[in-house]
């Protein structure tokens, strides 16, 4: 709204962007909590900008982004951001287990806030970066090293057979 004052502009742009969020545009979502953000007052609206950055985080996981550290680190915003940060952990390093363990023990609290929603979308990302990282992992042993191990003739037969596997998958 133009004629709207700061306050009201921020509040504006956060229910924006929660609307975004849940109709999975997550892009216009970020670039509206993080207007959001930036209107609310600086030295006031404590709850507002916790309520605020605590959406951002979960639209900036969603998107695949991480979240800066100093988000984290602001002493109006730690300790209320403490589930979001074991979350973002979780998503970061692809544990499933980790993920559903910070869901189980927060989700009273991520459903009071109205971000469970999005937390349950975020699995899918869990997963992804798993699988990721098991993939990075595998694709650093050498041939040689397979051959080696399942007495193939030669590394090249490995490639050979490596191929032939991921085709079939």
């Amino acid at each position: 709204p133009e004629n709207a004052n700061n306050n009201e502009s921020a509040r504006y742009l956060f229910y924006l962007g929660k609307i975004k969020a849940t109709q999975l545009d997550y892009s216009e979502a970020f670039k509206n909590l993080n207007q959001a953000i930036r209107k609310a007052p600086q030295n006031a609206a404590i709850g507002f900008k916790q309520a605020a950055t605590k959406l951002l985080v979960v639209v900036q996981l969603l998107l695949g982004e991480v979240p800066e550290r100093h988000v984290f680190r602001d002493q109006h915003l730690r300790l209320s951001l403490l589930p979001y940060l074991q979350l973002t952990q979780a998503v970061l390093a692809g544990d499933l287990a980790k993920f559903s363990t910070v869901l189980e023990k927060y989700s009273d609290k991520f459903m009071k806030e109205g971000t469970m929603t999005l937390i349950n979308r975020l699995r899918h990302n869990v997963i992804k970066t798993g699988i990721k990282s098991v993939a990075l992992s595998y694709s650093r042993i050498s041939l040689a090293d397979v051959a080696d191990k399942l007495q193939l003739d030669s590394p090249e037969d490995a490639d050979t057979s490596s191929l032939r596997l991921s085709m079939m998958v």
